[in-house]
Formats: C-alpha cells, sequence, structure tokens
C-alpha cells in the first residue's frame, strides 16, 4: 500500500508499470474543489474539502465525469460532481533526489465533451517513461461550465476557473507526489490547447504554470469563444419551454438553478449547432466576461487584442497543429466544405459579418491563394478541406504564436503529418485518407485503448515525440542531444518549424500567403 499525506487527508494509491517496465504511482479521483452543486452551480470553484481516515484513490468512479451528452447514445452521462484529478508519478518524494517536472494535461472536447480522469483514455505510460510527473482532471463543460448571464452568481468561465483551481492544488500539493511546483508545464489538444491559449492571457493563472505546449487549438479560432452569449441562453430557455420574460436574469438564473441537471444539460445541446450553420459552432464555450471590480474575470476582452497589446503570461511555448486539421470539419459539417468546394465562398463562415466590399475582397484573395495549391491528382474536397483546416484551427494558432514571439517569447512551431496505425482521429472516425486528422497526436503521446496496434515505426515517432515535450517541460528547449535535430525557436528573420512525419524535419515559413489573409482580417475585425 502507498500512502500519500495532503493538507486534505491521507491518500492510498496504487503501484503499477508502464509498457516499457517503469515503475509508478497512481492517485485517482482526488478532489481539487469543492462539487459545484447547489447553489454552487454556475459558481466559481470552492477550495476542497478535507475527509477523515484514508482515501481510496486506486481506482475511478466512471460516474464523476463532468455532465455531458453521450456522443454515441445521444443520453446524458455524468455528474455535477465531477472535480477531480489524477497524479501518476515514477518517484515519491526524497531527501536525496530532485523534484520532478510536472506536466499538466488539460483535454479536449470542444468544452462540451471528454473528461481528464478515465485512465484508458488518457494512459501517462509513455510520458512517465521519461521521469515526469503528469496530472489529468475534468473541469465543467457546456451549460455548466460556460453559461454567463453576467451577473455575479453566473459570469460565465466556470470550466476554466476549474483548471485555475487545478493548477492552484497542484502549487500545493504536487510535491509531496515528488513534482516541482516551480517547474510546471501546462499542455492540452483542442479545445485543452485553446483553453491553454486562454491561460496565457488571464491574470487569474498567473505563476501558476512555467511552460506551455498547445496542440491543435487555440483561443483566437472561433468555435473556441462565444461572442453572443445571450443569443445562445435565448435558445436555451426556448429548449427548456421557458415562459418567463428573458429580460429578467435574476429570475432566469433562480429558474436555471432549480432545474434538473439532466434536463438542463439535455436541452443545452438541443439543435444549438443551427445558431450558426455557417461554421463550426458549439454552444456554450467560454466568452468575455463582465468584470464587477473583484479580480476574477478570466478574461475581458477579445484574445487577439490582448496578445497584440502585450497582455499575457510569459513562458517558453510549443505551439501546433496536424496537416489535416479539416477533416474533423468535413466529419461535422460536409456542407461547409462542400460551399467552399462549390461555390468559392469563404467569406460567410466566421464569426462576425464583413463588409460587403470586404468579402469581395477576401474573397478574390483567398481563392487565389488556395486554388493555387490544388493539381488533377488531388482529392476533389482538398480545397475546402485546406481552407477549414487553417480557419477553424491553423491561422489562430500560427497567428497567436508569431504575435507573441514577436513580443520577446520563446515559441517553438510545429506540423504533425505522421500517418500511423494509432493515428486519433482517423481511428476514431475511421478516416482512410492521406494525412493527420485534428488531434491525431495525441496518441503518440497518451496510451490509449488502441495503442497496442501500434508498429515499430509508430513507436519510434511516439518515443521521440514525448522525448521532446519532455525535454521542454524539464528544460523549456525541446531538442537535446539525444534528439538529433535543431528545432529553433520562431523569429521573423528565421520563420522555421519542425515536421514531424516519419522523420523530424525542419521547414521553412509556413504558408505565408495564405496566413497574411487571415491576419488582415483579424487585423480589422479582432481589434
Amino acid at each position: 500500500m502507498v500512502v500519500v499525506s495532503i493538507g486534505q487527508g491521507n491518500l492510498k494509491g496504487g503501484k503499477t508499470k508502464t509498457d516499457n517496465g517503469v515503475t509508478y504511482y497512481e492517485f485517482l479521483g482526488i478532489p481539487y474543489a469543492k462539487p459545484p452543486v447547489g447553489n454552487l452551480r454556475f459558481r466559481k470553484p470552492q477550495p476542497p474539502e478535507s475527509w477523515d481516515g484514508l482515501r481510496d484513490a486506486t481506482s475511478i468512479n466512471q460516474d464523476n465525469i463532468c455532465f455531458q451528452t453521450d456522443v454515441a447514445k445521444g443520453n446524458v452521462i455524468g455528474s455535477e460532481d465531477c472535480l477531480y484529478l489524477n497524479v501518476y508519478t515514477p518517484r515519491l518524494p526524497d531527501p536525496n533526489t530532485k523534484l520532478l517536472p510536472v506536466m499538466v494535461f488539460i483535454h479536449g472536447g470542444g468544452f462540451v465533451y471528454s473528461n481528464g480522469i478515465m485512465k484508458e483514455e488518457l494512459g501517462p505510460d509513455y510520458l512517465i517513461d521519461n521521469d515526469v510527473v503528469v496530472v489529468t482532471f475534468n473541469y465543467r463543460l457546456g451549460v455548466l461550465g460556460f453559461l454567463s448571464l453576467d451577473i455575479p452568481e453566473a459570469r460565465g468561465n466556470m470550466g476554466l476557473k476549474d483548471q485555475v483551481q487545478a493548477l492552484k492544488w497542484v502549487q500545493s500539493n504536487i510535491d509531496k507526489f515528488g513534482g516541482d511546483p516551480n517547474n510546471v508545464t501546462i499542455f492540452g489538444i483542442s479545445a485543452g490547447s485553446a483553453s491553454v491559449d486562454y491561460h496565457l492571457l488571464s491574470p487569474l493563472s498567473k505563476g501558476l504554470f512555467h511552460k506551455a505546449i498547445l496542440q491543435s487549438g487555440s483561443s483566437l479560432n472561433h468555435w473556441a469563444i462565444n461572442y453572443e452569449p445571450k443569443k445562445l441562453i435565448e435558445k436555451l430557455l426556448e429548449n427548456m419551454g421557458y415562459d418567463g420574460s428573458t429580460r429578467n436574469i435574476r429570475a432566469i438564473y433562480e429558474y436555471l438553478i432549480a432545474t434538473p441537471v439532466s434536463v438542463l444539460v439535455q436541452a443545452s445541446y438541443k439543435d444549438i449547432k443551427n445558431l450558426n450553420p455557417n461554421r463550426m459552432y458549439l454552444g456554450f464555450v467560454p466568452t468575455i466576461e463582465k468584470e464587477f471590480g473583484d479580480n476574477e474575470a478570466m478574461i475581458t476582452d477579445i484574445p487577439y487584442k490582448l496578445f497584440k497589446e502585450g497582455k499575457f503570461n510569459c513562458v517558453p511555448i510549443i505551439k501546433g497543429f496536424c496537416n489535416k486539421e479539416g477533416y474533423l470539419t468535413n466529419f461535422i459539417g460536409r456542407d461547409l466544405i462542400l460551399d467552399v468546394i462549390k461555390n468559392l465562398n469563404f467569406v460567410s463562415h466566421w464569426a462576425y459579418e464583413m463588409e460587403a466590399s470586404d468579402k469581395v475582397k477576401f474573397n478574390k484573395k483567398f481563392s487565389e491563394a488556395y486554388l493555387r495549391n490544388v493539381s488533377p491528382e488531388d482529392d476533389d474536397d482538398k480545397l475546402g478541406i485546406d481552407f477549414f483546416g487553417d480557419l477553424d484551427f491553423v491561422a489562430g494558432i500560427r497567428i497567436s504564436g508569431e504575435i507573441l514571439a514577436n513580443k520577446g517569447v520563446p515559441v517553438y512551431f510545429y506540423e504533425f503529418s505522421y500517418e500511423g496505425k494509432i493515428n486519433f482521429f482517423k481511428n476514431y472516425l475511421k478516416i482512410a485518407r492521406k494525412g493527420a486528422a485534428h488531434a491525431d497526436d495525441t496518441s503518440y503521446v497518451f496510451k490509449l485503448s488502441f495503442s497496442n496496434f501500434a508498429e515499430i515505426k509508430d513507436k519510434e515517432v511516439r518515443a521521440n515525440m514525448c522525448k521532446i515535450w519532455t525535454n521542454f517541460a524539464k528544460t523549456g528547449i525541446p531538442t537535446s542531444d539525444d534528439i538529433p535535430i535543431q528545432w529553433n525557436k520562431y523569429t521573423e528573420e528565421s520563420p522555421s518549424y519542425l515536421s514531424i512525419g516519419g522523420e523530424c524535419t525542419i521547414e521553412s515559413a509556413y504558408e505565408p500567403k495564405k496566413m497574411a489573409i487571415f491576419k488582415e482580417i483579424y487585423d480589422k475585425y479582432e481589434k
């Protein structure tokens, strides 16, 4: 039996081994905040409660994932009591050894799906092999995590504030597990990556982490921010059959607090996509908060503007994406892809309405830029997939990273293009096409249910990627003597990036003409 003592009480953990035979300890389902139930629904997380005796942290309660709908079945699953985390460590504290670097992972799922505690979906093995402590956790999703009524009791971004609370827990407790609270790297994929971006921008997160890795997501991606919270609330109330005034915010709050959680969650998913059918739209996601003078807002202005104004937490960063991000858009919104292919309509899929003259101008620019890359032997939907890959993911990732780099932040860019047996989304969505789909690199960092299908080359790519990620977590520099490639930080003079394919290579500037068009639009409409 392994026992660790923290401020909340004593924890009984387990002992196991990675696929490569490295011994590590695991502590599962640790509460990092008070359950956000009753009047705490829609409120910021509260510090966790203590317990008497020995708490069993050797298994996970599957009911303690955060409320969401099951993607496959459509039914509601989870619990409001869901603010739990897992700690995995290869070494417990010892007076004769140094504390280990800590990597805190923020899961993806569009802010409306998934979880961070089910080990079979996020096995830490390959990171543990590289001698780091790994933390994964849940945060509130959808309406419970991101409803915004512009009142102190429901101001929005509760899910992001859960993440802040988890990082505070790490600062207070991780040394008891052998982790160094002064060497914490936060990393995430998809919505988890966009979350990392928000932590870069938020004063609430300052000092809680020291490096950041962002995989396939940015706060500049329009699916990652809700510019119309009132419109969304009206749709929610319509779905629930609410017959009161939509102007009486206090009455709406009391109604939503009293509503059974399963009813609320089910209504929050119904027909939400139809509010914005012309783009990738997920509903209850982060939003710009109203400031109430108590310095408790996560973000109070447009992310692009905050980056441009230099209002961010300055830490070394890795930012990257997969080379066929647009496969995800093709899966969830094929009609969007077809609109670009058939009508060359590049300007109706944004989070805001452009001026008429700009629609003409930018449509012409996009047409010229993207048609230049299409050849007869390409898939007939390449044009649409490439554009939406850039619109929904790549442009926001690149542009935010370039702003940070130009303001002195060490930023390392990468593109993941490897096609293996264990690519995450290609397996999950059964995509039999060339390239790496959105979040395909997940399974080259974490052990997943199909990781055992890995072939020799897959294992080599996975080992290299985990070595690079953990080198960065340890030192802030991604490559070292055991990685035979010189991956330099981005500069305007040397805008190179790492290409992770069958081999790792250094490439020059990424699609500068395309990115310049996106930047021109950001400069005009997100200032």
